[in-house]
């Protein structure tokens, strides 16, 4: 589509498979099913749970709503991951002393050795499902995502 301009399409003549809001869609889930089998099958975890367990390993203390900012998941599925990581014992919560409203994240001993056995493991999920493309092709799919983000994350 140009910029500008709007496509005329009668709704009869709409293809769901062909949208590519559905397309990104189904790539992410086929892409989320490839990898999520290396946490789900070691450790029985679920994709939100994975994601926060990753940001807390970076290093730094996070509090929940700066997990929900790095991670694109909804504050409920972050709520819910949390819960399920500290019963596990692979999070430590604590006050916030800047802001009593909040909590403050970090991984435990036990969180931490999850978190080094998992990431050789998901790299290595990433290195599998690129390599059907080249170098060049994995540097342009990245770009043309990145393009395309820096578009849909414009205000309406």
């Amino acid at each position: 589509m140009v910029e500008g301009k709007t496509q005329k399409i009668p709704p009869q003549g709409f293809d769901l498979k062909s949208f590519f809001p559905y397309q990104t869609r189904v790539f992410y889930k086929h892409v989320i099913q490839a990898v999520s089998r290396v946490y789900e099958a070691r450790y029985d975890m679920k994709p939100n749970e994975w994601r926060t367990l990753a940001i807390l390993g970076s290093g730094n203390p996070s509090t929940p709503a700066e997990i929900v900012e790095l991670s694109s998941i909804d504050k409920v599925s972050v709520s819910r991951a949390v819960t399920n990581l500290s019963k596990r014992g692979w999070i430590l919560v604590r006050a916030n002393r800047s802001d009593a409203r909040s909590k403050v994240l970090t991984l435990s001993k036990a969180g931490k050795a999850v978190y080094h056995d998992l990431v050789p493991r998901m790299l290595e999920a990433e290195v599998e499902l690129l390599s059907v493309l080249t170098d060049a092709e994995v540097s342009e799919l990245k770009r043309l995502m990145e393009k395309l983000h820096s578009v849909a994350d414009k205000p309406a």
